[in-house]
């Protein structure tokens, strides 16, 4: 990381953490995660009874075949992943398309620009959203870990544990490990590189603040598209189907981690999927290389995606004047 990217990621990642809002909203988030265990074991400790569970026997062949994990299974956990690969590509791509305009309009880029290069001025302010928001992640569930640890001291948790189980989500069904958990979390960081780089153009094309809901529509309609058909993946559609999924860049954030916990998909799928969505991510810092200096100082009406892309075609953009 060069000096112009570090000192953009400083300046970001402090002016996220001076947020007021933001640290309202992640203080609420931390409370939340702490007080969960507690009052649900308090609302449902006495009830946590009446969950109940079945107890299928099966052979070898059947417990490592993967149509053994129920519908109910793969609609929960898909969702639960689906769903957060969501809200943290939403949230970033938002803030920085934001960001970018609001730079834009009070003119502080072109300070910036005067020593930092374009390129290191989109990556070092992807890399602060990335850290606020994954580091937002890992303390909300540190203490989500820590409210059940300590409420198990003090009163039964085990119905956390029941209802999961009720609905057939356990680490032996699905085979959870840290191998599992790596993969999760590559894909997930993948996909917010990849969809943070089509927010950070789509913003370097707006002008105004007026502009930035628009500008917005870029990288949340591409992540919509890959929530939406990961969804509509619980249907079976075959094993063909499974691994275009699986390798689609836009879908296979959404995809490729829970097909791989199901069994539908092996590792060497997984990393097909890392390497396509690699190279876009590589296209996407080309073209950002080629247009961002133009785009960063363009006043003007907003620029859509299809014409930044034509720029970067002709070779617009990338040199200073």
């Amino acid at each position: 990381m060069n000096k112009g990217t570090m000192m953009v990621y400083r300046f970001t990642l402090a002016q996220m953490v001076k947020n007021k809002s933001n640290r309202v909203v992640f203080g609420i988030l931390i409370l939340l995660s702490v007080l969960a265990i507690p009052i649900a074991g308090l609302l449902l400790g006495d009830s946590s009874s009446a969950v109940t569970s079945s107890v299928e026997i099966s052979s070898m062949s059947d417990y490592l075949d993967s149509s053994h994990i129920g519908y109910e299974t793969r609609t929960g956990v898909q969702y639960l992943y689906s769903i957060l690969v969501l809200i943290i590509c939403v949230l970033s791509t938002t803030y920085i398309v934001r960001s970018i305009v609001e730079e834009k309009a009070s003119r502080l880029v072109e300070t910036l620009m005067v020593s930092v290069k374009p390129l290191a001025l989109v990556f070092g302010k992807i890399l602060a959203v990335m850290t606020f928001m994954f580091g937002m992640l890992l303390l909300i569930l540190v203490a989500a870990g820590l409210s059940w640890l300590i409420s198990g001291q003090f009163m039964d948790v085990s119905f956390v544990e029941n209802m999961l189980a009720a609905q057939g989500i356990s680490g032996e069904l699905l085979h959870l490990d840290a191998k599992v958990f790596v993969v999760a979390v590559i894909s997930m960081i993948l996909a917010y590189f990849l969809f943070s780089l089509i927010s950070g153009l789509s913003g370097a094309g707006c002008s105004s603040m007026e502009e930035v809901d628009s500008a917005n529509m870029a990288a949340t309609g591409c992540i919509l598209i890959g929530y939406l058909i990961s969804c509509m993946a619980l249907g079976g559609f075959g094993d063909t189907v499974t691994v275009i999924m699986s390798i689609c860049p836009v879908v296979s954030a959404f995809t490729a981690p829970a097909f791989y916990i199901f069994g539908d998909i092996g590792f060497v799928t997984v990393a097909c999927s890392w390497l396509v969505q690699g190279a876009c991510i590589a296209a996407l810092l080309v073209v950002t290389a080629r247009v961002y200096d133009q785009l960063i100082l363009y006043r003007g009406s907003r620029i859509k995606m299809k014409q930044i892309l034509s720029m970067a075609g002709r070779g617009e953009g990338g040199k200073r004047k």
